[in-house]
């Protein structure tokens, strides 16, 4: 047979048995990658550990000295102030003259007062001699019973107008007296609102006075933290001029209602060992430590998740996988949330991007520089 003839066979041959052994290869190699798939990657996760132990929260305010009692003084008529006769700072004593206006006005008018209560008087005297005068023709019958009643009305109604005109006298020679501005306790000076010269109408603010030594800060609370002052025991007060310098203070007033504007709560804390170089006016921080009382844990905000409608957290278990875990909220506070029964200490709970989690994944906690761990409340 003519070899040249057999040769294309032979390559045909060899061709169909190349391609069956790779199609044999392929077909193990898809079958090896469906039977071993690929490991999950472990997520990083940010988490902290729930550790046993008291809690303590500390907040401050900032606030400025007062006297315990002090009002705003004002003169009690209008007019044009002629003499100031003090300023902020000065030490004045009960009576001192502080401020005068101009008399003028408030001196006339008292001059009136007293003419009109002179011609009343005139008046009275008159209306006294005409009732005595008929009185006596009446005794010899000689004018009627209704023209003596007459004459006693006249001069009942000339004694009211005697007495009225004595009132109006009153008022202005207390107006008089009103043009001068006195102080009526032994204080300080510590604010002022006018000048000489200045025209100020009735009881315009003219001048501020602290008559009490007590001092006192006052600041202002938010509401969230009105409980929290009201429960407290002594708090600590620090002067702005004296950092190193602590003193003891107390709750003497909450106000029962918000400031419509800032809706805070005016509190006002005694300074009770308060010496000479605390100064009206002076800037402070009041120090507020709360201590927990209860067995709640507190979380950051970020760690709560839900469960349907059931507040829950991502706990990591010992197998570095995450476990997603019901909790009671006890209530919410200024760092995040107090947990009262789901969490334990020694628990390790994912405080950040626990929206993007699922149960049983695989997990690696990053540390976080300056990262604290979860205090037990």
């Amino acid at each position: 047979m003519d070899l040249r003839l057999r040769r294309p066979t032979v390559v045909r041959v060899a061709a169909a048995t190349v391609a069956v052994a790779l199609s044999l290869l392929l077909a193990a190699c898809g079958r090896s990658g469906a039977e071993a798939p690929a490991a999950a990657p472990v997520r990083p996760v940010i988490a902290q550990t729930v550790v046993a132990g008291g809690h303590s929260n500390t907040e401050r305010y900032s606030g400025e000295v007062h006297a315990r009692y002090e009002a705003p003084l004002a003169f009690r008529i209008d007019g044009k102030i002629s003499h100031r006769n003090v300023g902020i700072g000065d030490r004045v004593s009960a009576g001192q003259v502080l401020a005068t206006l101009d008399p003028s006005d408030a001196s006339m008018n008292a001059a009136g007062a007293k003419a009109a209560v002179a011609a009343a008087t005139s008046q009275r005297d008159v209306a006294r001699l005409q009732r005595d005068r008929i009185a006596a023709l009446r005794g010899r019958a000689l004018v009627s019973e209704a023209q003596l009643d007459q004459a006693d009305n006249a001069l009942k109604a000339a004694d009211a107008a005697l007495q009225q005109a004595r009132q109006q006298l009153g008022v202005r020679e207390n107006q008089v007296r009103y043009a001068t501005l006195v102080a009526e306790h032994d204080g300080i000076v510590t604010t002022q609102d006018a000048e000489s010269g200045q025209v100020v109408a009735a009881g315009q603010r003219v001048f501020g006075l602290a008559w009490s030594d007590e001092r006192e800060v006052h600041i202002a609370v938010p509401e969230i933290r009105v409980a929290a002052l009201r429960d407290t025991g002594p708090l600590e007060v620090t002067l702005s001029a004296q950092p190193d310098k602590h003193y003891t203070g107390r709750l003497r007033e909450l106000s029962a209602a918000a400031d419509p504007q800032s809706r805070t709560f005016l509190a006002k804390v005694t300074i009770i060992d308060a010496g000479a170089e605390v100064q009206l006016q002076m800037s402070a921080d009041v120090a507020v430590t709360s201590t927990g009382n209860d067995d709640a844990i507190e979380l950051p905000a970020t760690a709560l998740f839900h469960d349907d409608a059931q507040p829950a957290v991502w706990i990591i278990d010992a197998n570095d996988r995450l476990e997603l875990r019901t909790v009671t909220v006890a209530r919410y506070v200024d760092a995040g949330v107090a947990i009262s029964h789901g969490v334990a200490p020694g628990d390790r709970v994912v405080v950040r991007g626990v929206h993007t989690l699922h149960a049983g994944d695989a997990v690696r906690i990053v540390e976080l520089p300056f990262q604290s761990a979860v205090a037990e409340r």
